[in-house]
């Protein structure tokens, strides 16, 4: 194989590293361009190197290709992280691991198969973030709510939230002389402004929200 064709691999599979890189960086991950883009031009390098390099030696060709797959873990599991009771980064982490998936056809020559893997990667993390009624109930927000503190204040939040339990709480005197509950809460309802409004103004009671993230 000339040396033409083997840039050539490299630049499509950097290529396509790229277009996953730019859906995460849309939506602020911590793997964005750079990482997609490194990765697929990896490990089409090195399946170019597992599958040509070492053609004359007699050896077994496919064990830098096998290596990627496990290597490239490690990569992926420093993106993964666990925050107030729930796992973050691991979209990514699969995302990382397909574009290498990706690189390593490419690199194999398998140019359609490389570009269509591409198209699927990135049509699939469109979809799911798209607000579909058959995937609402898996999106949670982690939201702080502050609650005047009375006699049935837990039981009451725990029902219009419809979880069972709080991530974390704490009781803190005021300067007035109330104590005031600060509860973490993990939920799957709405948590945009007017829903918000809409509970303090149902709930007299309930003194702030404050979205702390999504899920």
């Amino acid at each position: 194989m000339s040396d033409t064709t083997m840039i050539m691999r490299l630049l499509i599979a950097a290529a396509c590293g790229l277009i996953i890189g730019i859906e995460r960086k849309t939506r602020l991950k911590e793997a964005g361009l750079r990482t997609h883009t490194i990765v697929a031009i990896g490990s089409a390098l090195m399946m170019l190197v597992s599958k040509h390099g070492f053609a004359d030696t007699g050896g077994d060709t496919a064990r830098v290709a096998a290596q990627i797959v496990s290597g490239i873990g490690f990569l992926g599991a420093g993106m993964i992280f666990y925050k107030r009771e729930a796992l973050h980064g691991l979209t990514t982490a699969a995302g990382i691991w397909a574009t290498a998936g990706i690189g390593m056809a490419i690199g194999a020559g398998m140019l359609v198969l490389g570009g269509v893997a591409t198209a699927i990667v990135v049509f699939v993390q469109i979809m799911l973030h798209l607000p579909l009624k058959l995937l609402q109930g898996r999106n949670f927000h982690i939201i702080n709510v502050e609650v005047d503190y009375c006699e049935g204040a837990i039981e009451t939040l725990l029902t219009v939230f419809k979880t069972n339990r709080f991530v974390r709480f704490k009781t803190v005197r005021h300067p007035d002389g109330s104590l005031i509950l600060s509860a973490v809460i993990r939920t799957s309802l709405p948590c945009d402004a007017s829903t918000m409004m809409g509970y303090m103004n149902t709930y007299s009671f309930i003194r702030s929200f404050e979205r702390l993230e999504e899920v």
